[in-house]
């Protein structure tokens, strides 16, 4: 999203987010003993927060965008799951916990090239790369001492394409679509579990993929200055991988990471001053 024939504009704002998170992991290394025997969900995690996108034309068809965005959780929930058998049978453990604090950051850089520009209607396609990093805490009222911390690092390449439709003379009509490869990387102090080294008690690596879809509007004001509202929404998932505990004993328990899933929605409304 830039400002019309401006060679760079600045674009901020605040954002609302609504995060659905799942991890598991198996019994061994096969994928066995069972298929399920740990497994965690973070539901409906709502952070607020704000973002700042930059963009500069390098060339006549080629834009540069920067873009970082900082989101504070304000509520949430989740289930901790521990299974005997397969298929999530015969539960040994089953807890709810509230996740009403953690924080989530987002960062991204890439290019966009112009392949469409007519009056009315301007495609493009985008290269970028983007890091995630999400911490989630787990918390208990009736446990004080509570305070177990998972932290996920997502880290992708992405192509897709982005276009805008202009309504009328002021009001425009955007859209983006993306398809990425990812890298996944986590870990987390499980912070009264005294078997567990602190304060990393284990990290998960995979790789994965990502999509994502945006849709939203924009209002020009005047030539420098338009207000934008923007919903996102897409999904995060990893692949299998690997689980690594590290236990106080100085053993190191290795066993197979079934996989990440993160559904995400996002809300932005912002200001972009074009020069």
């Amino acid at each position: 999203m830039k400002g019309q024939n401006k060679p760079f504009s600045i674009e901020v704002g605040g954002s609302l987010d609504i995060t659905n998170f799942q991890w598991s992991i198996a019994g061994n290394l096969q994928g066995q003993s069972p298929n399920i025997l740990s497994e965690l969900t973070f539901e409906k995690i709502i952070a607020t927060g704000g973002y700042l996108t930059a963009s500069y034309n390098l060339a006549e068809h080629l834009t540069l965008t920067v873009s970082f965005q900082k989101n504070t959780v304000i509520s949430g929930n989740g289930t901790d799951a521990d299974y005997k058998e397969n298929n999530r049978m015969d539960a040994t453990y089953q807890v709810s916990f509230n996740s009403n604090k953690g924080v989530m950051d987002n960062f991204r850089i890439g290019c966009a090239y112009n392949i469409i520009a007519r009056a009315r209607f301007k495609l493009n396609t985008e290269l970028f790369f983007a890091s995630s990093l999400q911490n989630f805490n787990i918390l208990d009222l009736n446990y004080q001492d509570l305070n177990s911390t998972y932290r996920a690092n997502w880290k992708s390449a992405d192509i897709g394409v982005s276009g805008s439709y202009a309504l009328t003379k002021r009001l425009s009509l955007l859209g983006a679509i993306s398809y990425g490869l990812n890298k996944y990387n986590s870990e987390a102090d499980w912070n009264l579990i005294e078997i567990f080294k602190h304060p990393i008690s284990f990290k998960q690596h995979a790789n994965g993929d990502e999509f994502e879809g945006r849709a939203g509007l924009n209002y020009m004001l005047n030539s420098n200055f338009s207000i934008l509202l923007c919903g996102k929404l897409g999904q995060m998932r990893s692949h299998k991988g690997l689980d690594t505990s590290f236990l106080q004993n100085g053993n190191e328990v290795k066993t197979q990471f079934n996989g990440a899933n993160d559904n995400f929605y996002e809300l932005k409304l912002g200001a972009m001053f074009s020069f």
